[in-house]
């Protein structure tokens, strides 16, 4: 069974950066948020867009932006992800 979690890709200025880029989301108000299909994953980020965003860019206020989010399968981690 898929285990989907929303991972948020930033941007930094510095084409050098070799940091961390990216903010896993987990948890929503203490609640686990783990989807079962892409749709409802989906259906979850453009619900909460602006919030997904914002959290990410507090966790890395060096980034510029968010470069992309997307859905990731919680059970392939270690395998690219």
């Amino acid at each position: 069974m898929k285990e989907l979690l929303i991972l948020v890709v930033l941007f930094f200025p510095d084409p050098h950066y070799t940091g961390e880029d990216s903010v896993l989301i987990r948890t929503f108000n203490g609640i686990p948020l783990v989807f079962n299909t892409e749709k409802d994953c989906h259906a979850w980020i453009w619900k909460d867009l602006e919030g997904l965003k914002r959290h990410a860019l507090s966790v890395y206020p060096d980034a510029v932006s968010v470069k992309e989010i997307l859905c990731v399968d919680e059970t392939k981690k270690g395998k690219g992800i």
